[in-house]
């Protein structure tokens, strides 16, 4: 082979390399941004079931023991901190707080619902609904990009840039109960 030839074909190889690279860096990059935006559709559903519950314990239909606690743990959900996303990496606790919080909201509501319908209970149920949903949506988000990043291509030729480890929202949905 000529050396004309031999650096054809280098230039190829080159090419194919950087177009591979290229194609996943892309993908770990809107793998993220899948992330976030399952968490922005889960922190939605959160408000929404927290909202839900709170006015569901104040429209009478509970015993007063019943609807305080559930009023203080939907009180305590929509209090909790929302970190945005490009602040988070230093609020870890934030997080850790947060999900203590919805897993304490989501034994308020098993604790505190009655086995009959109403227009209310079926609002609560609902959300609570959306919100398993939810979480899976975003755990599995999670874990398809920690299982990205994890490649030994990613890690080594630095793919991922500067983003943060996405991490599972784990906490107490009734799904797990």
């Amino acid at each position: 082979m000529s050396p004309v030839a031999w650096a054809l074909a280098g230039l190829l190889v080159l090419c194919a390399l950087a177009w591979y690279l290229s194609a996943t860096a892309q993908r770990v990059d809107r793998l993220h941004r899948r992330v976030e935006t399952s968490r922005a559709a889960l922190d939605a559903e959160l408000t929404r079931r927290a909202s839900a519950a709170l006015e569901y314990a104040t429209s009478g239909e509970l015993d007063p023991a019943s609807a305080l606690v559930l009023a203080d743990a939907a009180t305590a959900s929509l209090d909790a901190p929302r970190t945005p996303a490009a602040l988070r990496d230093a609020n870890d606790a934030d997080d850790a707080h947060r999900w203590r919080v919805e897993s304490d909201l989501t034994r308020a509501l098993a604790a505190a619902l009655p086995e009959r319908d109403g227009p209310g209970l079926a609002r609560v149920l609902d959300a609570a609904h959306r919100v398993e949903l939810a979480r899976r949506f975003h755990n599995d988000a999670v874990v398809q990009t920690r299982r990205l990043r994890a490649e030994r291509v990613v890690r080594w030729g630095r793919l991922a840039g500067r983003a943060r480890v996405p991490e599972t929202a784990d906490f107490l949905d009734g799904a797990d109960s």
